[in-house]
């Protein structure tokens, strides 16, 4: 009796988890950020401005707050983003302007960019004279993405 029972659990548990991967499957972090970053710049080629440049200091900033966020270690906000801006100015000297955009939800590259360029801060930041950029993406437990991209000058 109890082997039975326990096989009906593990096939329980086994069925339950394939469940949760086929409502949310993982999310390749990366490739989205890249994605993200590609419809950036083509907006900003549509609009007749320069490409940003990818930053991998940047990057890791930013990844850091989508996780913190994600984690519910903080709220979804832009609170702290002057602690972000001086732990990139110490990674990249030189630095005189930033930007932050954030989101989060169920949302793909092309969702969230098209949500962004329909906001008029966030447009403004995407469109603003900035020379670098990148995207730190983090999905939390319940397979929402949260967002974040830093632009500097």
């Amino acid at each position: 009796m109890r082997l039975k029972f326990t096989v009906i659990l593990v096939v329980f548990a086994g069925l339950f988890q394939l469940y949760a991967f086929a409502k949310h499957p993982p999310v390749d972090t990366r490739d989205l950020e890249r994605e993200i970053f590609e419809l950036i710049n083509d907006s900003r080629a549509d609009a007749g401005l320069s490409r940003l440049k990818w930053d991998d200091e940047i990057a890791d900033v930013a990844r850091q707050h989508s996780r913190d966020m994600a984690r519910k270690k903080v709220p979804f906000s832009h609170n702290g983003f002057d602690e972000r801006i001086d732990r990139i100015r110490a990674r990249i000297p030189g630095v005189t302007g930033a930007a932050e955009n954030i989101a989060y939800g169920p949302l793909d590259g092309p969702r969230a960019v098209k949500m962004w360029l329909n906001s008029k801060g966030h447009r403004k930041n995407i469109m603003g004279k900035y020379a670098r950029t990148a995207v730190g993406i983090a999905e939390a437990k319940d397979g929402s993405i949260y967002l974040t991209q830093i632009f500097i000058l």
